[in-house]
């Protein structure tokens, strides 16, 4: 044996023998196993993955595939082939991807492989347990934006595990080889390309330095640097990295066979079915499941809706498919022989529930039961398992509800067009990567379902929103996420009214047309500073501030009335981008990410400036309605003049020529700050509602207003004020904000000062990056 050769074993393929050294100058990509031909760079990947997830009880990936300790550990890889590829494939919660930049995100083609973009991932937080990248990491334009990616959509305590080319000792700073800038490639360093996946070149990035473990814990993961080869040869160069997101102590390890802990809650949270006070995260979601009667949210405001539109009366026929015990028990009270619970695996509910189930295939057995048989039907998360026409399913269902009749459903959703495969050649792995789960048939899109409902059930709107005919207040109690209180989601429920207006139509209407005044009130443990600043505002701007006459006062409509755009020649002067972050090197993304994450659909600005960053924000999600807050006074020519030659405030104009600011200081001359401002905001003026306010004021109106805020980004006054306002009478809300290295004439971070003290005093952890900040509880 020469003396550079390695005699040992393969963690791949669990091969005990030698391996060659072969010609190869990279030590790394050296010493194939002879039995499955792969390297170092793979094995080393595959032994931290085996000692992770082996418990003790296999040597190599095989095994662990044979043994099968994988089944229940979701993996997703962006990879076409591999060692792994060809090992997990077959496995049910494993997923791969390939980027492909013309095709839609989240399309999966016919090999099962998914198109999915690093830096935007379409899938939910806390999804996998393992995320495998072998050489991409260094291909990514924005390395943060993949990482933060990555983490997100981790579960608490799972890894990543990585390989990059990389130096040995790691050089002190990671460098930016090449950069996008408005969607123009600049080289920085010489031009250095790999070979893709599927045979094209690939450019590199970033090369790698050790504070990449300082750019990981800022994001909230750890790193490791394993170097694990064993070969006689140093091969420092062969590092295989490691991050896991981190897990707070009360957290479930995935590996874990005891239940989550019940975290404590406030005293006023109430299952609206069971009335338990106390919750389970489940699945990733925090207050996800009743600890009592084990309902999920899906169940929950399912049940809420039912109780507020009439589904809860005696002696109803009801038709219930695939039922959950908590509405089973209450429709069989209810209705006794008259309740019908069906699924077309009978026996399985009749083992787990203490009633008859009747067995119904919907492809087959609807058309022998008589029209108009039903007064309500409901279903959860059923017409997705559906392997034939849901369309003409849906229409037999129409056929047996009687005139009047109420129908309730919800599927899943995810993105517009919905994605169906009727095919028995699909493999369940196949299915989970394209649907979710290896049962589906398909996954809903918001505007095809949209369509589908108006085709079979003629025109709506069909879709519940919660926050219409409920107050925030009973959603909060019932843990129904901000997500499912408005839009379309996996939460949300349909609805129809056979021969009649929807119900939460007319109840909505009446609602708001007998609506009282809301009840001006503050959460509890408000400061004693948001007190003193809400007596104030009592005092100066009263809750009788609608316009004499008006009629309604509540709403987004009202609020675009009460506070119109400005008179302005639109058509004369062209709109421009002017956003304090250091020209988008201001950490920004952050908030970004939350936005798309969470899909927040309001959100209030506090301190809007000249709107570039709300163009951030409108741009990033088209179903985001932002408010801007500012009450544009003074005049700002002179400040945007002396940007140009700051030392600091010069990174925001960089991008503008000399000529350009000056045109920009004349503008705000002439017209003022107000309507220049909404000059660049003008291709969104269906989804910018301007609030000419002082904060925390503007807060108090829009709450008065009974405004269902679902995120509030400040960067205004340099004190406590406005966070305190915005906590205690949005505690539901996200919130965000700038100037965390704001500092002032003394050099104190006084807004940094006042988050950490907030944050200390209500429970939440601090996200910065940069000047951006984000409090997550």
């Amino acid at each position: 044996m020469q003396q550079s050769d390695l005699f040992g074993l393969c963690t791949i393929c669990g091969h005990v023998g030698t391996m060659l050294r072969g010609d190869q100058r990279s030590v790394r990509e050296s010493y194939a196993c002879s039995n499955c031909r792969f390297t170092l760079r793979w094995r080393d990947q595959a032994g931290v993955i085996v000692d992770e997830f082996g418990r003790g009880r296999a040597i190599s990936l095989d095994q662990l595939v044979e043994r099968g300790l994988l089944n229940d550990i979701s993996i997703y890889e962006p990879a076409l082939r591999g060692p792994f590829v060809a090992r997990l494939k077959g496995l049910q919660n494993y997923v791969r991807s390939y980027f492909r930049p013309d095709e839609p995100l989240g399309d999966v083609s016919s090999d099962g492989v998914r198109n999915e973009d690093l830096t935007r991932l379409t899938f939910q937080d806390n999804s996998f347990d393992l995320i495998i990248t072998s050489d991409v990491m260094e291909h990514l334009p924005d390395i943060e934006k993949a990482f933060a990616e990555t983490l997100r959509v981790l579960r608490p305590g799972g890894i990543h595990v990585f390989s990059i080319p990389n130096d040995y000792p790691l050089p002190d700073r990671t460098e930016t080889r090449a950069r996008l800038e408005q969607g123009t490639l600049v080289h920085l360093k010489p031009e250095r390309y790999h070979n893709a996946g599927d045979g094209t070149k690939c450019l590199v990035f970033t090369d790698y330095g050790s504070d990449l473990s300082e750019i990981i814990r800022s994001l909230g993961g750890h790193l490791a640097v394993v170097r694990r080869s064993g070969v006689q040869e140093p091969c420092y160069t062969n590092a295989t990295f490691v991050m896991r997101k981190v897990a707070s102590p009360e957290m479930r390890s995935v590996h874990s066979a005891v239940q989550p802990p019940v975290q404590e809650r406030a005293k006023d949270l109430e299952c609206p079915i069971c009335k338990g006070s106390e919750y389970e995260d489940f699945n990733g979601r925090q207050n996800a499941r009743c600890s009592t009667c084990r309902a999920v949210e899906r169940n929950r405001l399912m049940w809420m809706i039912l109780d507020r539109l009439g589904g809860f009366e005696p002696g109803k026929r009801v038709l219930q498919l695939a039922p959950e015990p908590s509405l089973a028990r209450k429709f069989n009270d209810l209705s006794g022989d008259a309740y019908h619970g069906a699924e077309v695996n009978a026996e399985r509910f009749q083992k787990s529930q203490n009633k008859s189930i009747r067995m119904l295939d919907l492809c087959t057995d609807l058309a022998a039961i008589p029209d108009a048989s039903y007064d309500v039907i409901l279903h959860n998360h059923v017409l997705e398992h559906v392997p034939c026409d849901v369309r003409e399913v849906l229409r037999q269902l129409d056929r047996i509800l009687a005139p009047g009749g109420l129908h309730f459903l919800s599927v899943p959703i995810r993105g517009e067009k919905t994605d169906e495969d009727l095919s028995p050649d699909l493999t369940d792995a196949e299915r989970q990567a394209r649907f979710g789960e290896k049962d589906h048939m398909r996954i809903f899109g918001s505007s095809d379902l949209r369509d589908l409902l108006q085709e079979v059930w003629g025109t709506g709107p069909h879709l519940i929103e919660p926050i219409e005919i409920f107050d925030r207040d009973d959603l909060r109690r019932a843990a129904i996420p901000t997500a499912a209180r408005q839009g379309a989601s996996g939460h949300s429920v349909f609805h129809y009214c056979k021969g009649a207006h929807p119900p939460a139509v007319v109840l909505a209407e009446a609602r708001s047309k007998s609506a009282p005044k809301p009840e001006r009130t503050i959460a509890p443990g408000a400061s004693a500073a948001v007190r003193t600043v809400r007596n104030e505002v009592d005092a100066s701007y009263p809750a009788e501030d609608a316009p004499p006459g008006s009629q309604i006062m509540l709403g987004l409509e009202a609020l675009r009335r009460d506070n119109p755009w400005p008179d302005f020649p639109w058509e004369d002067h062209a709109p421009f981008k002017l956003a304090l972050d250091a020209n988008g090197d201001g950490g920004r993304d952050i908030v970004l990410r939350e936005i798309i994450a969470k899909d927040v659909r309001l959100m209030v600005e506090v301190g809007c400036f000249l709107g570039g960053s709300a163009l951030h924000w409108l741009t990033a999600n088209p179903d985001l309605n932002l408010i801007g807050v500012d009450p544009w006074d003074g005049n700002w020519a002179d400040y945007v003049l002396g940007m140009a030659h700051h030392p600091s405030m010069s990174l925001h104009v960089e991008h503008l020529s000399d000529t350009e600011v000056k045109r920009i200081a004349r503008l705000l001359s002439d017209y003022g700050n107000f309507a220049v401002a909404l000059n660049n905001l003008r291709d969104f003026r269906h989804r910018f509602y301007p609030v000419r306010r002082f904060s925390p004021e503007a807060l108090y109106y829009l709450r008065r207003r009974e405004i269902p805020v679902d995120m509030i980004y400040i960067d205004a006054f340099k004190h406590r004020a406005d966070l305190d306002a915005a906590y205690a009478l949005y505690p539901d809300a996200i919130l965000c904000g700038d100037d965390w290295l704001w500092p002032d004439e003394s050099g104190c971070f006084v807004m940094q000062e006042a988050i950490k003290e907030f944050a200390r005093d209500h429970g939440f952890e601090i996200e910065a990056k940069r000047q951006t900040w984000v409090l997550h509880k």
